[in-house]
């Protein structure tokens, strides 16, 4: 098997399996975006140590993603066919490094370390209602800018 998670479709399931095992084990957090680097040249793609960008949120008991996320990195080794956190205590004692951000930031967040190697049809939604949103405002600003001026009556003309 060849590749690694951005070119391996398999590979990139199967980390994603492993991510909601490991966050999902109660079925009420939810996966909006992820990236990956590689954070070691040792070894092989078989064989190798990844950074990871998570950005998980919640199910609302009527199902519905909640509208703010959380951040977290953690390190995972890659051997063969199996995937291993290389720390379980910096996930299950540190905070996360970002809380309750909306989640048409989670993108933004996750691109800082590699490109997105899997993105929520969530997140996605939200990054285009949040550039609806700047869109609609931008607009408003033009609009603004050359309407009518309303001090002409203190300034004269």
């Amino acid at each position: 098997m060849e590749g690694d998670f951005y070119t391996n479709e398999s590979r990139r399931k199967k980390l994603l399996e492993f991510l909601d095992r490991t966050f999902n084990y109660d079925g009420t957090t939810y996966l909006l975006a992820v990236s990956a680097r590689i954070s070691t040249e040792v070894g092989t793609v078989l064989n190798s140590h990844w950074k990871l960008r998570v950005a998980l949120t919640y199910r609302e008991n009527d199902n519905t993603i909640n509208p703010y996320w959380d951040g977290t990195e953690l390190e995972i080794a890659w051997a063969e066919d199996s995937i291993q956190l290389l720390s379980e205590s910096a996930l299950t004692d540190e905070t996360p490094i970002i809380e309750g951000s909306p989640n048409a930031l989670a993108l933004e967040w996750i691109a800082e370390i590699a490109p997105p190697l899997w993105v929520s049809n969530e997140a996605k939604e939200a990054v285009a209602a949040e550039a609806g949103i700047m869109e609609t405002r931008d607009d408003e600003h033009t609009k603004n800018l050359y309407a009518e001026d309303r001090f002409t009556e203190y300034f004269g003309k």
